[in-house]
């Protein structure tokens, strides 16, 4: 999830840290080999009552585990932001993958607001993935132009409304493996500069006060990954997105986009539960000239995580490629704290050349704090540093990939 130049939930984190402090005095064993785990819920409990004793029963099917995060911030752009992110998990039934539906309404001081909805529901023995992207927008950025050797010093503050209606329905063929198509709606309207000129190359390539991206998607999944919450070692997920958007179908031009999004994960050291997280996405434009606000760029990808370190909309181009790894690990025996070290980079095709910019490098340290046991879901809070100076304090109701 984006946040740049915000401190979210200082208060709260504290508190958390507190708890973790206390591990030794709430830890409850089931024998001398094995830890119980513990969620913030279990420290709220065992503040209140010495004689609490923890969860230790398992998930049930079909019953909704229910996580959710209130949240404020600031930002130079937004001024004040509240905010609730909320992830609704569950199975479905047994031997099937995690169900998650995450919801993020947002309003800032401005009268920004950013209700945004995900989900990714599985049916029974994970023949069927149903997987939805909705949000409106009402927004302001900073715009910095085409390809990775824009200043961040150059800018131009746009506003406009925004509705994404995204939909995929896939069907397994095969162990893990699912292919599916769906339908793609992206419009921006009342679209507006708030500065008196532009002082980008997005005059250049061309903004319209609305437009429209529609188009028909082909989609094929491979996702070994039980719980997308937090997957573990040996995780495998491939997702590969083909979209043809087309003037027939209301688009305001024709283009194509391809979008494919790799991940693995290994368990290093072996056997332990330290988590070696890869990521890979390439997100590229072609056939045509997608809408300016629909072009990759930092921070807009599905879940608005790829380029965490930079504020959102830092770099935009026609084609993006981007790789990070982060390593997770735990601070506590019962997994109630935890902590990871991230480095990533990314790249995208100039406006004059189409050719790939210097690699933009990130990195940083997040802080893990487990508020649901039951669905493995943390609260991440991470801070970075990247090219050019960029800073900046991030968050995340489950892990970023």
């Amino acid at each position: 999830m984006k946040l740049t130049e915000m401190y979210k939930q200082l208060i709260l984190i504290l508190t958390f840290l507190q708890m973790g402090l206390v591990e030794t005095a709430f830890c409850q064993k089931l024998d001398s080999n094995k830890t119980v785990l513990m969620d913030v819920g279990d420290v709220w409990h065992k503040i209140k009552s010495k004689s609490y004793q923890i969860d230790t029963t398992k998930t049930k099917i079909g019953v909704p585990l229910l996580t959710i995060l209130p949240g404020f911030g600031y930002s130079q752009l937004t001024g004040f932001t509240v905010l609730v992110d909320a992830n609704i998990s569950f199975y479905t039934y047994k031997n099937t993958n995690l169900s998650v539906i995450k919801i993020t309404p947002e309003y800032a001081q401005n009268k920004q607001f950013t209700p945004i909805l995900t989900t990714s529901i599985w049916s029974k023995d994970n023949r069927y993935n149903f997987v939805s992207d909705w949000r409106f927008y009402n927004y302001t950025l900073r715009d910095f132009g085409l390809g990775g050797q824009t200043s961040e010093d150059v800018y131009n503050h746009f506003s406009y409304n925004f509705i994404r209606l995204h939909q995929v329905l896939l069907k397994a063929v095969a162990s893990d493996l699912l292919i599916g198509v769906g339908y793609n709606f992206d419009k921006h309207f009342k679209v507006k500069s708030i500065d008196d000129q532009l002082v980008t190359n997005a005059s250049d390539y061309g903004i319209s006060t609305s437009a429209v991206s529609s188009g028909i998607v082909l989609n094929a999944l491979f996702d070994t990954r039980r719980n997308e919450n937090s997957p573990v070692a040996d995780g495998w997920y491939a997702n590969f997105y083909f979209t043809q958007n087309i003037k027939l179908l209301k688009s305001s031009s024709n283009y194509k986009s391809i979008y494919v999004d790799f991940r693995h994960y290994v368990s290093f050291p072996k056997n332990s539960k330290n988590i070696l997280a890869f990521w890979n996405l390439n997100w590229l434009t072609f056939n045509g000239n997608a809408p300016y606000f629909d072009l990759p760029s930092t921070l807009w990808d599905t879940y608005d995580n790829a380029g965490r370190t930079f504020i959102q909309g830092r770099f935009r181009g026609k084609s993006m490629i981007y790789f990070e790894t982060e390593y997770r690990f735990n601070i506590l025996r019962n997994e109630l704290l935890g902590g990871a070290v991230f480095a990533n980079t990314q790249s995208f095709t100039s406006f004059s050349n189409q050719q790939f910019s210097k690699l933009l490098l990130g990195y940083g340290g997040s802080l893990r704090i487990k508020v649901n046991k039951k669905s493995n879901v943390y609260f991440i809070l991470s801070y970075g540093a990247g090219t050019g100076g960029a800073k900046g304090f991030f968050f995340n109701l489950g892990e970023v990939f």
